[in-house]
């Protein structure tokens, strides 16, 4: 499913957060009035209302871009192993 013309331009937005890009002003602005974003000192970063919304509008996009704490929070099963290759070479 191909995204309208709003939700592209919401999704690039979120994605620009996420990467510590620029953004115009008015784009901003909406994500602010949205309760997407939220100042971080000079930069911004995601509410959680504006991760729901970057995951939704991804999923609809087909897209699978996460934060590597969303990974890891999503998946501890993962974390676990983690831990445990971990504990096998300090052990080598």
């Amino acid at each position: 499913m191909s995204l309208s013309k709003n939700q592209s331009r919401r999704l690039a937005t979120l994605l620009a957060v996420m990467g510590h890009e620029e953004i115009p002003e008015t784009m901003a602005f909406d994500a602010k009035k949205n309760d997407y974003i939220r100042p971080f000192g000079d930069d911004y970063a995601l509410t959680e209302r504006g991760l729901d919304e970057k995951n939704r509008l991804c999923t609809l996009a087909g897209l699978n871009i996460k934060y590597q704490s969303e990974r890891i929070k999503k998946a501890p099963e993962k974390q676990g192993l983690q831990n445990v290759i971990n504990s096998i070479k300090e052990k080598t």
